[in-house]
């Protein structure tokens, strides 16, 4: 029997964004990369500076989300949370290891 959040195809991720005024976007995909950019001064003008990067891939047996930030001071943007999930064959795990979620804030 099938459920509401059973994936509808073989796609590893989805990606469901609202961009007011622009629209809506909502894909699936096998990666994933999304850079959410916002306004800042810097330097004497205005920039638009990629603060929050997210990093989907889909490895040989998991599957990965990444979230990384990004600030002018620092030299590499630092990973802040990464989430994975074992690419299972024919049985469902139904407990809390499903989904390992690995904090790496400073």
């Amino acid at each position: 029997m099938s459920t509401v959040l059973e994936p509808k195809d073989n796609r590893a991720f989805v990606v469901d964004c609202s961009a007011n005024p622009a629209g809506r976007f909502q894909s699936g995909a096998d990666s994933l990369s999304v850079r959410i950019g916002q306004r800042i001064r810097r330097f004497g003008g205005e920039e638009i500076w990629d603060s929050v990067v997210v990093q989907c891939e889909k490895g040989h047996d998991e599957l990965t989300v990444r979230v990384l930030v990004c600030h002018p001071a620092w030299d590499e943007p630092r990973e802040v949370v990464c989430m994975r999930s074992e690419l299972l064959a024919e049985s469902a795990m139904d407990n809390d290891q499903s989904l390992i979620c690995t904090l790496a804030m400073t």
